[in-house]
């Protein structure tokens, strides 16, 4: 363990940092904020949202690439976006609910959510965090953990650290510190299940297609009109967010754009019959989607390090699963104390 260098007084010291402003982290950061304690995040992106962040297409013009809308089910989500929908944040997608669960989503764009959460926090943008350091501080008795990037930086000096990110990148920031080697076992555990995905944008004239239709036999896996969500611009053109099935993305994770765009295109006038009038270049979202790493908690906890993991892959592996973990993590946290 190190003592405190010269060089790292000037590092800002908080409560609790906060790896990753997706979901599951900015939700974290959400929840700590309100219990008066200083949070930072930092995420390696230039804003929030990670997989639910937008994408802007012209303008203020954008569209949700990545989680389209967010099914809630569990009694806290529920309320979680109950308060968000009275602070108009999030509004109900009426057109995908059901009985048993009602969709939600971010307005005017996912990302609205995220940003709302993150408000009450330092946000350190455009930072990934490659290492950690346990070091104590001058009238301390409890070590701290240094945050470092991936020039080895240092970034912040935190009590605790919250990693909220895909399972394989939490475990190269776990990696580098031999003492978090139960917590590293579990993401090492998860990172073998990840799927990923292709992600475009195109537009069409208006037509009466649903707002989500899922193909058989397709390299789309879902098509989603964006322009259709509640809050969302109505304007001349219908604007569609295609996304790939697994199988078909595994087997062409490296293919070129332009032919990953053509084929699409193609696959998508073949089952609408549509013309496309305009279209975005593909995204590709490596770790889009984890299978659930059953654990007892749908989070991971250390409490004599003070490090924990929260994250979609910890709990049911959906959008749902990545805020019932922050909620599960930080009810953790505070009751014991």
């Amino acid at each position: 363990m190190n003592s405190l260098t010269t060089g790292q007084i000037h590092t800002p010291t908080f409560d609790i940092a906060i790896v990753g402003a997706g979901l599951a982290g900015s939700l974290c950061a959400h929840l700590l904020s309100q219990s008066g304690q200083s949070v930072c995040v930092i995420d390696k992106s230039r804003g929030s949202g990670g997989r639910a962040s937008s994408k802007r297409v012209e303008g203020d013009i954008s569209c949700d690439l990545g989680t389209p809308y967010i099914v809630a089910k569990h009694p806290d989500t529920l309320a979680l976006f109950k308060q968000l929908t009275e602070e108009h944040v999030a509004a109900p997608w009426k057109q995908l609910s059901k009985a048993s669960s009602q969709a939600f989503v971010g307005v005017p764009k996912m990302s609205a959510i995220t940003r709302h959460w993150v408000q009450n926090a330092s946000f350190i943008t455009s930072t990934r965090i490659h290492h950690l350091d346990q070091i104590t501080q001058q009238g301390d008795d409890q070590p701290s953990w240094l945050l470092r990037d991936d020039k080895y930086q240092p970034i912040v000096i935190a009590k605790k650290i919250i990693i909220a990110a895909p399972a394989p990148q939490a475990a190269s920031i776990l990696a580098s510190h031999e003492k978090l080697a139960v917590l590293l076992l579990r993401a090492n555990q998860a990172s073998a299940s990840y799927e990923s995905q292709w992600a475009m944008w195109l537009e069409t004239e208006p037509c009466d297609l649903n707002a989500l239709i899922e193909p058989k036999g397709s390299p789309i896996k879902r098509m989603i009109k964006d322009n259709y969500k509640p809050m969302r611009h109505s304007e001349k053109v219908d604007r569609w967010v295609i996304q790939t099935t697994p199988n078909w993305t595994k087997q062409h994770l490296d293919a070129e754009k332009d032919w990953i765009t053509q084929t699409l295109l193609q696959a998508f006038a073949e089952i609408t019959e549509h013309r496309v009038l305009k279209h975005g270049d593909p995204h590709r979202w490596f770790l889009s989607r984890f299978a659930e790493n059953k654990g007892n908690n749908p989070f991971a906890w250390s409490p004599e390090h003070n490090v924990g993991l929260v994250g979609d892959w910890l709990c049911q592996g959906d959008a749902e699963g990545a805020l019932i973990s922050a909620i599960s993590l930080i009810n953790h946290i505070k009751n014991s104390k």
